[in-house]
C-alpha cells in the first residue's frame, strides 16, 4: 500500500513502514503542508499527575514528553531491520517539517530531526 488512493495521488504520498509482522502502519506525506501523518510508531506522552504507574511505564517504554519516540514494546518487535532501515530511508526522503501523531502533542516544526531522533536505534 505505496500508492494513495485515486483522489489523494496529487496531495499525499503514503508509505507503509516494512519489518514488523505485527504493526502494519501506514504513513502519509501531504505534499502542500509538508506534513507527516503518522499512527503508532512514534509517541510522546505528557506526565500525568496522580498517575504513577502510567508515567513510569510510559518512561520505562522511551516515549514520554519532550523527545518521546518509537516504544520499547514496538522497537522489540521489528524482526526484519533491513525492511525498517528502507523504509525508514524512504520516509525521510520527503521534504517535511511537521509530523501529527496519534499518541502525544504534534511536532510543529523540525520534525524531520525529530522522526531521524526516533529511530535512532534503527541505525545500530
Amino acid at each position: 500500500m505505496d500508492t494513495p488512493c485515486q483522489g489523494w495521488v496529487n496531495d499525499f504520498e503514503q508509505l507503509t513502514f516494512k519489518g514488523n509482522p505485527w504493526l502494519k502502519e501506514v504513513i502519509f506525506y501531504h505534499k502542500e503542508s509538508r506534513t507527516v501523518i503518522m499512527g503508532d510508531l512514534i509517541q510522546v506522552h505528557s506526565i500525568v499527575k496522580g498517575k504513577p504507574l502510567r508515567n513510569t511505564l510510559m518512561k520505562f517504554e522511551g516515549v514520554t514528553h519532550p523527545d518521546g519516540g518509537v516504544g520499547l514494546d514496538i522497537k522489540l518487535t521489528f524482526t526484519n531491520r533491513n525492511l525498517a532501515r528502507r523504509s525508514l530511508e524512504r520516509l525521510l526522503s520527503w521534504d517535511f517539517n511537521r509530523l501529527i501523531i496519534a499518541h502525544g502533542s504534534c511536532i510543529e516544526k523540525d520534525a524531520k530531526q525529530f522522526v531521524e531522533k526516533a529511530f535512532q536505534w534503527l541505525k545500530h
